[in-house]
């Protein structure tokens, strides 16, 4: 390549830029060769390779062990779960990456601590190569009047998207917005209210610039909605709560979406319900009927561009390590092969009412018989949960979001190769009930609440009853295992992350500090930075 990005997040990241080779159809096809921006960003088609690569980048979140990121490590996503509110790990035998994240142990030097950093600024980097090409004279387009500000758009979502994980996970971290031809050591820690503008003002442009009509594009690409989406989390972190109601509300009414509440999908004849149908194989797009889902990640089994055995490995996390357990065998209606490393606390399975759709048996499974005939002692009988079972990780209640067993392939089949929704309205109108909340309008944040509630057929709140605690557990209740928890109580704050923390996670409660609420900055940040102080997070 003629021209490298040397900036933070090359230095820093150790990533080379991600120039992926034309494809017709990238989200379903694999590219992976390499070309120079200087002869790929000349029309659209050498644009769309670039938009082809971002899409690429934004499915490195789910890698594991074969990837060039999250590599050497198997549980990428559930290290922002553990050591918040929700779940556990399990005693005995857990993945060691998760543990300094549980008992906050956690070292500039760990695993995920370095990785998410990695790949927020190689994702950035990514972006603002492709951004800075759109300045050049001379580019040939096919629509010249849509094409520059589809792909600006585009770009602009990404980067914003890729510093939601960066304030979040660290705070202040330095803002970069332009390539630079030679190395630089001299980077100074942004504040977080500055970087949320510039987020802001990424965000907006997207969202009046991407396509409007989900369903004339392909399956997986990004439009306005999505980028309203993160729009309005972004206001609320800013403090601009009314900002935010305004941009949930326009998601809300475009009229494009609506909360799934009728079966649809590869299953809609079989024993279910609407709600487990979205997490069903094949169910995450609008193709299957899923009128619910604003974007989807496109991660499908066995599918050039999707999931292979190394990709989102969630389902070995949050389905129990059954077959460990005497009595039972592999089985895809047990959800396939777990190794039960996460396990949700008993607040969450005691927070549903009866009646609740979610907290239905397809939804939660929370009894369990024994499966193996080879045992006939226990064969067909229900195995008692004790307090030892479920803390080794072999059985538990847990979520069926992630079950997913493909055992005629292989029994041990790693992975959890469903599409993986990114964005769903039922979150849309939580962060709206957010930001009325904060906006004091609790007789819209209980409006807000009560669609997500009716849908499911719980009982509906009143507006007195608003309040933070109220909103974070009808998140769990809808969203656990699909929202980054750590980076919602990130938004809360420190006083209510520690104080939900400390009430209701017993294995981090007396370990946990307010100065937890960020990771650490990777050592190797610090140590590279040699231009300018760098300074660590506090507690660290």
């Amino acid at each position: 390549m003629k021209k490298r990005n040397t900036t933070l997040y090359t230095m820093l990241a150790g990533l080379s830029l991600l120039f992926t080779g034309c494809s017709k159809n990238f989200l379903n096809e694999d590219t992976s060769s390499f070309q120079s921006p200087d002869n790929t960003y000349i029309n659209t088609k050498g644009f769309e390779t670039g938009l082809n690569g971002l899409y690429s980048y934004a499915r490195m979140e789910f890698l594991t062990w074969n990837g060039s990121i999250f590599s050497q490590g198997a549980t990428p996503q559930e290290a922002l779960q553990v050591g918040t509110d929700i779940v556990a790990i399990k005693t005995t035998g857990t993945d060691a990456t998760l543990a300094p994240f549980s008992n906050y142990t956690l070292n500039p030097a760990s695993s995920y601590v370095r990785n998410y950093w990695k790949y927020a600024y190689g994702f950035i980097g990514n972006t603002n190569t492709i951004l800075e090409a759109l300045k050049k004279d001379g580019i040939s387009w096919t629509d010249k009047d849509n094409d520059p500000k589809r792909v600006e758009a585009t770009a602009r979502f990404f980067r914003a998207y890729s510093y939601r994980y960066l304030v979040n996970l660290y705070g202040d971290v330095p803002w970069v917005d332009k390539v630079s031809e030679t190395p630089r050591r001299d980077f100074t820690r942004t504040p977080k209210a500055e970087i949320l503008t510039h987020m802001i003002e990424d965000l907006k442009y997207a969202s009046e610039n991407l396509p409007d009509n989900p369903g004339t594009i392909q399956e997986g690409k990004l439009t306005k909605w999505a980028a309203l989406h993160y729009l309005a989390e972004a206001y609320i972190e800013a403090g601009q709560p009314d900002l935010a109601a305004e941009a949930a509300n326009k998601v809300i009414q475009s009229g494009y979406f609506k909360l799934n509440d009728q079966r649809f999908g590869a299953e809609k004849d079989k024993p279910g319900d609407y709600f487990h149908d979205m997490f069903i194989e094949n169910n995450q797009n609008r193709g299957s009927g899923n009128q619910e889902t604003i974007w989807a990640i496109q991660l499908e089994y066995n599918t050039q561009g999707g999931g292979d055995r190394y990709t989102d490995w969630s389902k070995r996390a949050w389905v129990p390590f059954y077959s460990q357990q005497k009595g039972f065998a592999l089985a895809d209606s047990l959800g396939g092969r777990g190794l039960g490393h996460v396990r949700p606390y008993q607040w969450w399975l005691d927070s549903y009412e009866k009646q609740d759709v979610r907290n239905s048996s397809f939804n939660i499974k929370r009894d369990w018989y024994y499966n193996d005939p080879s045992v006939p002692e226990l064969y067909g009988k229900k195995i008692e949960l004790t307090d030892a079972i479920k803390e080794s990780g072999n059985v538990f209640p847990t979520t069926t979001k992630f079950f997913y067993g493909k055992t005629a392939v292989d029994p041990a089949f790693e992975g959890n190769m469903k599409d993986r929704v990114k964005v769903r309205l039922a979150e849309t109108y939580l962060l709206l009930a957010e930001a009325y909340w904060r906006a004091n309008k609790p007789a819209q944040a209980k409006d807000a609440i009560n669609a997500v509630r009716a849908r499911a057929k719980a009982s509906l709140i009143d507006a007195t009853a608003i309040n933070a605690d109220l909103i974070l557990d009808e998140r769990a209740r809808e969203l656990i295992g699909e929202e980054i928890r750590r980076m919602t109580l990130a938004r809360f704050g420190e006083d209510i992350f520690l104080r939900r923390v400390q009430t209701l996670n017993t294995q981090s409660k007396n370990v946990v500090k307010k100065e937890f609420i960020l990771w650490p900055i990777p050592q190797e940040v610090i140590d590279s930075n040699t231009g300018a102080a760098f300074p660590q997070n506090p507690g660290y």
